[in-house]
């Protein structure tokens, strides 16, 4: 059976991240992506020059046309720019029942240290889409705003999940934690337990929009009915793969290969 993704964040000009990344990803994993845009970003290698929201009721218009017309099996969020944009997106989540797959990405910066979303959007991430997903991947960073808690180490790390959990989100994923050197490693916390992923860390700085395709691949493989577990060490694997072989572009940092054959 096809299945169908809708993917909520910002168009990135130098597409490495946001919406153009995801729909790469999607492809790579056989499934159909569509799309809302919350923002335009003028990016390139160098980090983000200018970052400009879409209208609340645009975003919302977006994603009815969507709803309304094909089904959606996944929904994955990323950039969403503005506090308005998310409670808008919540309500359609709600409206429209696509909690089942929804993936929250919660992007609060850049790569390169800009802000993703305004002052008043961590509040309403955390009250309006922590409760209605299904999984949500912040990295170290975010978990520590979306916790409260300084994550440093793995303990701290399964601390942090563990509260961000209890917010409501049904599974909770803190990826790339340089927890322990040369390692990678991913944490999964289910309300039950919790999973360590761990993997060399590579050397390199072609990492641009990285986050974006883990939270992407992820949703696309819990669309095709893997279990979490399968999702995100197929996942893990397929990242790896990509950030080996990036097509090298820009003074900067690059974008992953999102052709990589899996």
């Amino acid at each position: 059976m096809n299945r169908t993704i809708l993917t909520i964040s910002a168009f990135d000009s130098s597409a490495a991240s946001g919406i153009a990344c995801d729909l790469k990803t999607f492809q790579t994993f056989r499934v159909y992506g569509t799309a809302a845009v919350t923002a335009i970003m003028g990016q390139n290698s160098m980090g983000v020059q200018a970052l400009h929201p879409v209208p609340m009721e645009f975003v919302g218009q977006q994603i009815e046309a969507v709803a309304t017309d094909i089904k959606i099996h996944g929904v994955k969020t990323g950039i969403l720019a503005t506090a308005s944009n998310i409670q808008i997106v919540a309500s359609l989540i709600q409206a429209f029942d696509l909690r089942d797959c929804f993936v929250l990405d919660p992007v609060l910066t850049a790569a390169t240290g800009e802000s993703m979303l305004d002052d008043q959007g961590v509040e309403a991430l955390r009250d309006k889409l922590l409760p209605l997903a299904l999984v949500v991947t912040p990295n170290r960073h975010e978990a520590e705003v979306l916790s409260g808690v300084t994550v440093k180490d793995v303990p701290s790390a399964k601390e942090a999940a563990q509260v961000i959990q209890r917010m409501g989100a049904r599974n909770v994923i803190i990826t790339g934690g340089a927890f322990e050197g040369s390692r990678a490693i991913d944490i999964w916390y289910d309300g039950q337990g919790y999973h360590v992923f761990d993997a060399p860390r590579l050397s390199t700085q072609n990492t641009l929009g990285i986050g974006h395709t883990f939270s992407a691949a992820v949703c696309a493989l819990l669309s095709k009915g893997c279990l979490m577990g399968e999702a995100i060490d197929r996942t893990k694997k397929y990242v790896a793969k990509a950030v080996q072989h990036p097509f090298q572009i820009g003074k900067g940092r690059g974008p992953l290969n999102h052709t990589v054959p899996m």
